[in-house]
């Protein structure tokens, strides 16, 4: 007996149902096991809220006394700094998000997952997912008190949004990143050590706390290569500049970037899982 083209579509329609079903559910108890373990370190989860809060009051108020006005281009240097602090924040994010995924390679339970029935993209999906979730709330608590503060962000809570969105794609990239050195390191003392390394230049490389024009030619060469100043650019434009074209092309750019670094993390989960996900 034959079988029409019609039939075959429509079985194929509650397949598909039942596929996405499966992995909703698989990403749903995978965000659960990652929120239970943030909850029940207490302190971990209460200084990662609180410190950027610092940073922005004591670089703000404190330092930005002794920084020349006319050099940052504005009279609010809480404001300027904002960014910087939030690319900071997002730096610390990733390396912890990275965290988890490395302890369960090292204790044999990612093995464990990967013999279970489960879709292996949704282990690294569920973990990018889930470090979005926290850095929203972090930078959503570091605008609540840079308002506090007195700043006013120019575009208003559209640009507040568009705020979290930049935090967000620059998120889902350096986590990335980490989750691939993660998988393809030897283990958790390489890690650290390269984590440790990079996340210091990453952000003083950078127009974080310093525009370029102040820069010495050279250094202001290396912050253009740098990913975390085009996310620094974006957010400034919406806190202290307003509505403008360049916006379109940073936004763009970063979300490229994004899709590149999941893209090898991707790849590097293959490698070490020994198989596709």
């Amino acid at each position: 007996m034959t079988v029409t083209p019609g039939r075959r579509s429509d079985r194929s329609v509650p397949l598909r149902a039942d596929r996405f079903g499966r992995w909703a559910q698989e990403l749903r108890a995978l965000l659960r096991r990652w929120y239970l373990q943030l909850v029940r370190e207490r302190a971990h989860l209460v200084l990662t809220l609180c410190q950027p809060a610092f940073w922005l009051v004591f670089f703000g108020l404190g330092v930005g006394r002794l920084v020349d006005r006319a050099t940052v281009g504005t009279d609010d240097y809480t404001g300027f700094i904002l960014p910087g602090v939030i690319g900071s924040t997002v730096i610390g994010s990733a390396i912890s998000g990275a965290v988890p995924l490395l302890w369960d390679k090292e204790t044999g339970y990612l093995h464990k997952l990967l013999s279970m029935p489960i879709n292996r993209g949704s282990i690294l999906l569920s973990r990018l997912l889930f470090q979005v979730l926290v850095t929203a709330v972090q930078v959503a608590f570091i605008l609540l008190v840079a308002v506090a503060l007195g700043v006013r962000v120019a575009t208003g809570l559209p640009g507040h949004l568009l705020v979290l969105l930049v935090a967000a794609l620059l998120t889902v990239a350096l986590t990335a990143i980490f989750l691939a050195l993660a998988y393809l390191g030897p283990g958790h003392n390489t890690f650290f050590t390269v984590s440790g390394f990079a996340a210091l230049p990453l952000l003083l490389a950078s127009n974080a706390f310093v525009p370029l024009a102040a820069m010495p030619v050279w250094m202001a060469a290396v912050a253009r290569l740098n990913p975390l100043t085009y996310a620094n650019e974006a957010s400034r434009l919406l806190v202290l500049d307003g509505w403008r074209a360049d916006l379109v092309g940073y936004l763009v750019g970063l979300s490229l970037f994004a899709v590149v670094c999941v893209a090898a993390a991707y790849l590097a989960f293959r490698k070490q899982t020994g198989g596709s996900t």
